[in-house]
């Protein structure tokens, strides 16, 4: 069994993983806190950052920093860790988004090996995409990377798409031409 020391370089790491996340106009809306104790990760909403008219409800925000809690996992599997992750961990401070608690392993972690090098070459691109569909294998991987994190990923027939995209485009013209989000500025 492997004993869990962290040093300073490996949890200045971790973080630079986990805030290599994406997030709604690169806001990254968290905080971390290290208990050394029980080497548990808190991953906590910073709410200042939040984008109160683009994002009111605070969904995007939670996406944000459910990023950047995939991101931190890769990095503590890479470093021979389990991450012991819980969401929502305590209903009376609704800002703790999660903790992720670096347990000890008997054996390598191999969930997410190829994701590390990609955390560090992750990049935004605002250009169009190819209107190719995507390959099958490559499909069948975004399906199976989904249900291993416990989610569902459907691919929809290109008519629903339209239909997506169409929204899309409509919600980002009201919101553009919303009068109190411009007065927010």
């Amino acid at each position: 069994m492997r004993t869990a020391v962290l040093d300073g370089t490996t949890l200045e790491t971790l973080l630079s993983a986990a805030v290599a996340a994406p997030s709604i106009h690169n806001t990254q809306p968290w905080r971390f806190r290290l208990d050394p104790d029980t080497l548990t990760l808190e991953i906590r909403a910073a709410t200042h950052r939040g984008l109160r008219h683009t994002d009111p409800t605070g969904r995007a925000l939670h996406l944000s920093v459910g990023c950047a809690v995939l991101n931190l996992r890769i990095a503590v599997e890479r470093f021979g860790w389990t991450p012991v992750t819980r969401l929502l961990p305590r209903p009376d401070e609704p800002d703790l988004l999660a903790t992720v608690r670096l347990a000890d392993t008997t054996r390598p972690t191999t969930t997410h090996p190829a994701l590390y090098d990609t955390v560090w070459r992750r990049h935004s691109s605002r250009l169009p995409f190819l209107e190719r569909p995507l390959p099958t294998p490559v499909l069948t991987e975004l399906t199976e990377a989904a249900h291993t994190e416990g989610a569902l990923l459907h691919h929809l027939p290109p008519a629903r798409t339209d239909t997506v995209l169409r929204l899309t485009r409509e919600a980002e013209h009201h919101n553009t031409t919303e009068p109190r989000r411009a007065a927010a500025g």
